[in-house]
């Protein structure tokens, strides 16, 4: 049995068990999966405390709320490894801020870092701020946006056409699935990465 009795919780999940379960009656799911039905929530305590385990609430908007007996450590594990497995698998969105009057080497830097993004299965957001007098130059931003298009269609393509809301412009990429994803703008850097990777695990078998 826990050896606290009293009301656990993490910065997400809050779970009574225990004595810490305010409702008279609960229905009670045993160990085994088999419902007990509804019980007295001192019949159901007992049981539990029978089996050295513990009784926790798992549905407490429920009428009567649900108690399972169960292993409170292990059932806390498997919350939170259910967690870590829901935000792995959760696609992550990088954003990139653009100008509309910026040189090629700066825009170059931007292809850069989506490309790298997405070569690690991430989503990019470029943002495109047109500020004072820029909002007459909508269609070189437009350009620039289509343009981004066009230069990165070899790792990503686009969620929803360049949008226009106010003075932003946005314009998202998904990547390519990883057999069809190529690399153009990172090469060089990759290769000496993946150079000093290989030394190190030479060095190691050494």
């Amino acid at each position: 049995m826990h050896p606290s009795s009293r009301f656990q919780h993490n910065k997400k999940t809050f779970v009574r068990i225990n004595n810490a379960i305010r409702a008279k009656e609960v229905l009670v799911i045993d160990s085994t999966g088999k419902s007990l039905g509804v019980l007295p929530l001192q019949e159901a305590q007992l049981r539990a405390q029978q089996q050295g385990l513990d009784l926790v609430e798992v549905s407490p908007n429920a009428h009567p709320p649900v108690c399972k007996i169960l292993d409170y450590g292990k059932y806390k594990y498997s919350l939170s490894k259910k967690e870590k497995d829901s935000k792995k698998g959760a696609v992550k969105l990088k954003e990139i801020q653009l100008h509309v009057n910026i040189n090629e080497h700066d825009f170059l830097i931007k292809l850069k870092q989506a490309e790298a993004f997405m070569a690690k299965g991430m989503k990019v957001k470029f943002n495109l701020f047109l500020r004072g007098r820029e909002i007459t130059h909508q269609d070189l931003a437009l350009n620039l946006m289509n343009r981004l298009i066009k230069e990165l269609a070899h790792i990503g393509q686009t969620e929803q056409e360049p949008k226009l809301a106010g003075r932003n412009i946005s314009l998202t990429f998904i990547p390519l699935p990883s057999n069809k994803r190529m690399l153009k703008y990172n090469l060089p850097e990759l290769e000496a990465t993946k150079q000093k990777q290989e030394e190190k695990e030479k060095q190691k078998e050494k």
